[in-house]
C-alpha cells in the first residue's frame, strides 16, 4: 500500500492549569507558549481524524503523564525552569499516511517569590508589611480572626489588632506564576502605666503606689520652677511644697512602652503656734493667738498634783505659785502638728497683820 503525507494542517490547542497555585486557564494555539514550573498541563490537536493514532515525542522538560497515542495528552512539567523545550506529534490514519510534523516550543517560568516579611509591633502601631519580593500581589488573613480585625489588601497592615494575639497573614503575587506565602505577627500589648499618687503632708514619705508594670521611671512633668526633685525609682518627692499640686509621668519600660500621669496635692502642715503669758495664781490665763483654732491643749509632762487644764481654752486650774508647766497644743487638720509652750505660775505675796507702834 503506498504510503501518503496529509498536508491537513493540525493545530495546538493549550490549556494551561496551574493546579499546584491559584487555578486559572488560558487557551493558545501559538507555536511558543509557556508554562509554570511543576505544573500538570492538557495538550490538545484539533481537526482531527477520530480514526488516527498519535505519537507524541517531548524532548527535555517534561514527561508525558497520560494520552500517549491519542489526540489529547497531559504533560508533568519537571522542576527546571527553561526551555525551550520542543513538543511534536506525528499523525498516522487508518491508512497508514502519516500528517506533518506539528510542533509546539515551550518555555518554564519560575513561580513568582512570593516571600514577605512581617514585624512584630505594638497594638495600635503602624504595622504594613515590608520587603515583599515580588510586588503588586494582595494580602488576606489565613486564617481569618474572629473578631474585627481588617487588614489592608495591599498594604497587609492590620488594623485593630488585639494585643497578645499573633495573626497569620497570606500574600498572593498576580504574575503569570502567581505563588503564596504565609507569615505570622504578633501584636504586642501596651504595658499598662497605671499607678497611684496619694496626696501627703508636706515632709512626709509619699512614694508612688500600686504600678501595674514596675520597673519604669517616674519625672514631674511640667517639671516645678523651685528646687523640688522627684527619685526616679519611687517617685517620692522631696521638698515638696505645701498647698502645691505636682504632675508626675511615669513611664514603663517594657517592649512597648506607654505613659501616664498622675497629681499629687501637697498639703500643708497646720501651723500650732499659740501664745501662753505668765500669770499670778488664781488670774485667769487661758493660752492666746492659736494661729489653728480647733485643737486641743494639754499638760505634757504631766503635774504631779491636783492641777486641771481647759482642753479648748489651755486655762490652768488649780496651778501653783512658782511652778512652771509646759502645755501642748496639738491641731486637728489634715496634716496636724503640735508646740509646747511654758508657762510660769507667780506666787501670790503673803503680807502679814498689821500693827500700829
Amino acid at each position: 500500500m503506498k504510503t501518503k503525507t496529509k498536508e491537513k494542517l493540525k493545530l495546538f490547542c493549550l490549556i494551561i492549569f496551574c493546579t499546584n497555585i491559584n487555578v486559572y486557564s488560558q487557551s493558545s494555539s501559538a507555536p511558543t507558549q509557556s508554562v509554570c514550573i511543576s505544573s500538570t498541563e492538557p495538550y490538545v490537536l484539533n481537526n482531527v481524524n477520530s480514526t488516527s493514532t498519535f505519537q507524541w515525542v517531548l524532548n527535555s522538560g517534561g514527561i508525558i503523564s497520560n494520552g500517549q497515542g491519542t489526540s489529547a495528552i497531559s504533560i508533568d512539567w519537571g522542576t527546571i525552569s527553561g526551555g525551550p523545550h520542543t513538543l511534536s506529534v506525528l499523525e498516522t490514519d487508518v491508512n497508514g499516511c502519516i500528517g506533518s510534523q506539528q510542533t509546539l516550543e515551550v518555555t518554564i517560568i519560575n513561580l513568582d517569590d512570593a516571600s514577605f516579611v512581617l514585624t512584630d509591633y505594638c497594638a495600635g502601631s503602624s504595622n504594613s508589611a515590608s520587603s515583599a519580593v515580588t510586588s503588586g500581589g494582595t494580602y488576606v488573613f489565613n486564617p481569618l480572626p474572629s473578631g474585627s480585625e481588617t487588614i489592608d489588601v495591599l498594604t497587609g497592615e492590620i488594623t485593630g489588632g488585639i494585643g497578645g494575639t499573633t495573626y497569620s497573614v497570606e500574600y498572593t503575587t498576580n504574575g503569570i506564576c502567581p505563588s503564596q506565602s504565609i507569615e505570622t505577627v504578633l501584636v504586642n500589648s501596651v504595658d499598662d502605666a497605671s499607678f497611684v499618687l496619694t496626696d501627703y503632708c508636706a515632709g512626709s514619705s509619699n512614694s508612688a503606689s500600686s504600678a501595674v508594670t514596675s520597673g519604669g521611671t517616674y519625672v514631674f512633668n511640667p517639671l516645678p520652677s523651685g528646687s523640688e526633685t522627684i527619685d526616679v525609682l519611687t517617685g517620692e518627692i522631696t521638698g515638696g511644697i505645701g498647698g502645691t499640686t505636682y504632675s508626675v509621668e511615669y513611664t514603663t519600660n517594657g517592649i512597648c512602652p506607654s505613659q501616664s500621669i498622675e497629681t499629687v496635692l501637697v498639703n500643708s502642715v497646720d501651723d500650732a503656734s499659740f501664745f501662753l503669758t505668765d500669770y499670778c495664781a488664781g488670774s485667769s490665763n487661758a493660752a492666746s493667738a492659736v494661729v489653728t483654732s480647733g485643737g486641743s491643749f494639754s499638760f505634757n509632762p504631766l503635774p504631779s498634783g491636783s492641777e486641771t487644764i481647759d482642753v479648748v481654752t489651755g486655762e490652768i486650774s488649780g496651778g501653783i505659785g512658782g511652778t512652771t508647766y509646759s502645755v501642748e497644743y496639738t491641731t486637728n487638720g489634715v496634716c496636724v502638728s503640735s508646740l509646747i509652750q511654758n508657762v510660769l505660775i507667780y506666787s501670790t505675796p503673803s503680807t502679814g497683820p498689821i500693827f500700829h507702834n
